[in-house]
């Protein structure tokens, strides 16, 4: 039987390139990769068709080291592609990037970039996609950006001076909604009076990248890897951080909201102000919506299958905003070990009305089997209560087996080839309305 492996931007290189294009007025220099724009594009549609920025994809510098490059070394390569994407491109910061080969035989790109004075800013970071994964990149960029490009400065100490915080554990496009969420996110913070830095969504500028390293709080959204960035930012910019589930519809943000508004000393009433007003507005649309919901019954089991991210957010939000009653959850990173027992200890802290199944799997077949195999018809059981109507939340991957199973289904992970992904999120209270909306599209059009 042939596997599916579900895409994960493979490597390392990935995820830099999608995190470093979605940096306002930054531009990526590959040393080695050959077809970087090509992988590139790959990752946009995979993600959901979240586009691109200012010199993206195709129209990505990139050395392009041949077989003598190899032997002799790419030095001088890297040196004139780097001269003249700096006369050529528009850009306030560059990051030079390495792929596979060049890693191998060592560049010394340092060395380069300090033969070269008078450049402009610029980012080095070492990318061999054999070092890692998308989220490994990522991290590895972040720490890289904070540690070459962002100063580190001094707490504040004027009193009523407005909280700053950076978002950070969401990866573009593996991530596919990771722009809708953090906009939503800086909007509530804001609310909370804070000055949120989310480095990658529209309006952010370099300046704003610049003063995140005064911030009060790191908040980041990834519990696998997101503990060694806090600690590493930590060290190096002495950055406190918080880290936690993505808050998905009104019960978790407001959760969310008070525990940040406790981390960075706010008074609980205002906070509550907040999350009074934010409730009443999401109730009021929820209501309007009830009547459906009742009228057509859209009670379902469901199973989620995401990333590590958003897994068990999206599972939560089933369980306690909609009462339906999630059977499995697949975790579809390849997690080690140690990684796999953070997300399954926070998983046995969660309450659910009937605790679902957590399973790590990264197979689109495999998850498939194991839900088919896992199912009472299938154990030949006498008496048993058949787990339909079935939801099944995941990547486009999954939809041909929802539809074989007479299912629903909604992309929500990557790959996300069957819809758009620009300014759409299901983080926050905004967010828990967009997801409520989709999932009753997708029944609603069942019946037309």
């Amino acid at each position: 039987m042939t596997y599916i492996e579900r895409p994960r931007f493979s490597c390392m290189l990935g995820g830099v390139l999608a995190t470093i294009n979605a940096l306002p007025r930054t531009v990526p220099v590959v040393h080695g990769a050959q077809g970087c724009g090509r992988n590139l594009s790959s990752a946009y549609a995979q993600g959901g068709y979240y586009g691109g920025g200012y010199c993206n994809e195709h129209s990505i510098p990139s050395s392009n080291i041949g077989e003598s490059d190899i032997i002799f070394g790419g030095a001088e390569t890297l040196t004139k592609e780097l001269k003249s994407s700096y006369e050529i491109i528009d850009a306030d910061l560059f990051v030079v990037t390495t792929a596979c080969m060049t890693d191998i035989i060592g560049d010394d790109v340092k060395a380069v970039l300090n033969d070269l004075p008078d450049r402009p800013p610029t980012v080095f970071i070492e990318t061999g996609g054999f070092k890692g994964d998308c989220y490994y990149g990522y991290r590895r960029f972040i720490e890289e950006l904070f540690r070459q490009y962002i100063p580190r400065k001094e707490p504040r100490a004027e009193a009523g001076t407005a909280p700053h915080v950076n978002l950070l554990g969401l990866l573009p496009g593996y991530d596919p909604f990771f722009r809708g969420d953090l906009e939503e996110l800086s909007r509530l913070l804001g609310l909370l009076g804070a000055t949120v830095t989310t480095f990658i969504t529209p309006g952010q500028t370099l300046a704003d990248v610049r003063k995140a390293g005064a911030a009060d709080l790191n908040i980041i959204f990834n519990r696998t890897y997101g503990g060694e960035l806090g600690r590493q930012l930590q060290e190096s910019h002495g950055l406190d951080y918080w880290l936690g589930d993505l808050p998905v519809g009104a019960r978790a943000t407001s959760e969310f909201l008070r525990n940040i508004a406790a981390r960075l000393g706010l008074a609980p009433e205002a906070a509550e102000a907040v999350i009074r007003g934010e409730s009443e507005r999401y109730y009021d649309y929820v209501e309007r919506l009830a009547p459906l919901v009742v009228d057509f019954d859209f009670q379902n089991y469901a199973v989620v299958v995401a990333n590590s991210t958003n897994a068990l957010p999206y599972a939560l939000y089933l369980d306690h905003e909609l009462g339906w009653l999630p059977t499995h959850i697949y975790v579809t990173d390849q997690l080690t070990e140690e990684q796999r027992g953070l997300l399954s200890a926070r998983f046995e802290e969660l309450v659910f009305a009937e605790k679902p199944e957590l399973v790590f799997e990264t197979d689109a077949k495999r998850i498939q089997q194991h839900l088919n195999t896992s199912r009472p018809q299938f154990l030949s059981q006498q008496y048993y209560e058949r787990i339909e109507p079935l939801f099944i939340l995941g990547s486009t991957l999954e939809h041909g087996f929802a539809e074989s199973l007479n299912g629903f289904h909604l992309s929500v992970s990557h790959p996300v080839i069957n819809r758009t992904a620009v300014a759409r999120g299901y983080a926050g209270y905004n967010g828990g309305l967009n997801l409520l909306c989709d999932l009753s599209d997708a029944q609603v059009a069942r019946r037309v």
